[in-house]
């Protein structure tokens, strides 16, 4: 994070019950940055949005907004807004009253002449100054999405929060709408909290991506960080696919690990993942891109592994082949390029066993009770 802090989370602690959804969160956002929290369904990251809402009480901790502390302050005087997953667009209003009504209330009320003119500017921004008086109704499912993004936007927040704000949008809509989404953050420069479980579009959005576990922040970095070198089983198979592959971890050499896999194969040279401490004679699990698996012999100074092909994914642009190697139940996948396969278009087949290396710097060494 190089700008300073614009919302801070000190040990922060929020239960239900007997349930704790947050473990003491400690969190940081720098002035203008994209950061997303990531995860599946209980992890915590809806939580950590509501809480920085003030549409939930942190049960310990601290949050603060600008240097202020807003910990105990109602949503309406935290100069944050949100984009909520269902839009929770006004069916009765126009397009522009829409916008225009975080203005009107009370405590934020502008006058008619400015409301009308950030009203216009907010439409403008989102494309959508043609619709101004239509209804949510006769709008778009991406269209109504702009708006709920206008909405938030009238008030010019420090901060603006989204809840899953493409969600609701077919896989098309969902991609053109996450560079609109890009282009609009670089385009205002206002800090953009987003929470989602689709780690492609945390990937593709992000300037820093936290991974949530458990209510607790599994580990939190820029995009090709987590991707590279992700610090357990866990991040590695939530940002991306990975293959995670059980063995034992047999010595240590100048720093890097040698392993044995359950088909006696062994592969050496490798880097132990980040705060592992590993001992010889435990178990211990592998993990490795499916794209940094390659088909055919091994090359000098590659780990050489065969095994069984089960299945042939179809791509579009690539092939995904599913293999079982010898003594390991669980399935790895090698993704081969359509561009690299044979002359003839053909892929390994079903029942056929096949030849596959991966180079050392490719492949990380954890314990294996990391993995859950």
């Amino acid at each position: 994070m190089a700008s300073q802090p614009i919302v801070t989370l000190e040990n922060v602690t929020k239960a239900y019950g007997t349930f704790t959804a947050l473990h003491e969160i400690n969190l940081e956002i720098g002035t203008g940055e994209f950061v997303t929290l990531l995860g599946p369904s209980g992890c915590g990251k809806t939580t950590t949005l509501r809480l920085i809402g003030g549409f939930e009480t942190a049960d310990k901790g601290r949050i603060t907004l600008a240097g202020s502390d807003v910990t105990q302050e109602p949503p309406y005087r935290r100069d944050i807004n949100t984009v909520f997953q269902d839009y929770a667009l006004f069916p009765h209003m126009t397009v522009a009253e829409n916008v225009g009504y975080g203005l009107t209330v009370r405590a934020n009320r502008k006058p008619k002449e400015e409301r009308v003119r950030r009203v216009a500017e907010a439409l403008a921004l989102v494309g959508l100054s043609d619709k101004a008086e239509r209804t949510p109704q006769q709008l778009s499912g991406g269209q109504r999405q702009r708006v709920a993004m206008a909405r938030a936007l009238v008030r010019r927040p420090k901060v603006l929060l989204l809840d899953e704000p493409l969600s609701a949008l077919d896989v098309k809509l969902r991609e053109a709408m996450q560079v609109e989404l890009k282009h609009l953050h670089q385009k205002l420069g206002i800090t953009f909290l987003m929470v989602t479980h689709d780690q492609e579009e945390a990937l593709v959005l992000s300037d820093r991506v936290a991974v949530m576990q458990g209510g607790r922040i599994a580990q939190i970095g820029p995009p090709a960080e987590l991707y590279d070198r992700p610090a357990s089983p866990y991040v590695a198979d939530f940002i991306g696919a990975a293959n995670l592959i059980a063995c034992t971890f047999t010595a240590r050499e100048g720093g890097l690990a040698k392993v044995r896999l359950a088909d006696g194969s062994l592969m050496s040279g490798i880097e132990v993942g980040p705060g592992q401490g590993l001992e010889v004679g435990d178990k211990a699990l592998i993990a490795i891109r499916p794209e940094r698996m390659q088909a055919g012999p091994a090359p000098a100074g590659s780990s050489a592994l065969a095994a069984t092909v089960v299945n042939q994914l179809f791509h579009g642009g690539r092939f995904q082949i599913e293999l079982r190697l010898d003594g390991i139940e669980a399935p790895i996948f090698v993704d081969i390029a359509r561009s690299s396969v044979a002359a003839d278009g053909s892929v390994p087949q079903t029942g056929s066993r096949m030849d596959f290396h991966v180079a050392p710097p490719d492949v990380l060494v954890y314990r294996a009770e990391d993995r859950a």
